[in-house]
């Protein structure tokens, strides 16, 4: 029976989870009428940019709510993802090589800025 909650509710978890870390209806239209790499990489750009901003609102948000030694501890890990980020969708981008080496350094930045920004989301939350 235990075993059985602990699915079940790791399930509802991660299911949350995902939805929480789907990209946007506008980005996923724009990729389905995207005929070329060019025209991913503008779709990427597009959502990149919202989920930059949707990560700058919710860290400007939670700074706000933070106490100072937690205000400081969040600069400091947000600093350091950054740079993890940075470096990790790079090393994606340098090792895929060819035309797809600009989809899949997009696609890093993308996914992992829109992963942060829910990950944020998710410490708000009472």
């Amino acid at each position: 029976m235990i075993k059985h909650y602990l699915a079940g509710l790791a399930l509802a978890c991660c299911t949350t989870l995902a939805i929480a870390a789907e990209p946007s209806p506008a980005y996923t239209r724009c990729m389905e009428g995207a005929s070329s790499t060019l025209a991913m990489g503008e779709c990427l750009k597009a959502e990149t940019q919202v989920q930059d901003q949707r990560l700058n609102r919710v860290y400007k948000q939670l700074m706000g709510k933070l106490a100072a030694d937690q205000q400081k501890s969040l600069r400091d890990v947000q600093r350091k993802w950054l740079v993890y980020r940075d470096g990790n969708c790079q090393f994606h981008r340098k090792a895929s090589g060819g035309t797809m080496a600009q989809l899949e350094g997009g696609t890093c930045l993308m996914d992992m800025t829109r992963e942060r920004a829910a990950e944020l989301e998710r410490v708000m939350e009472p």
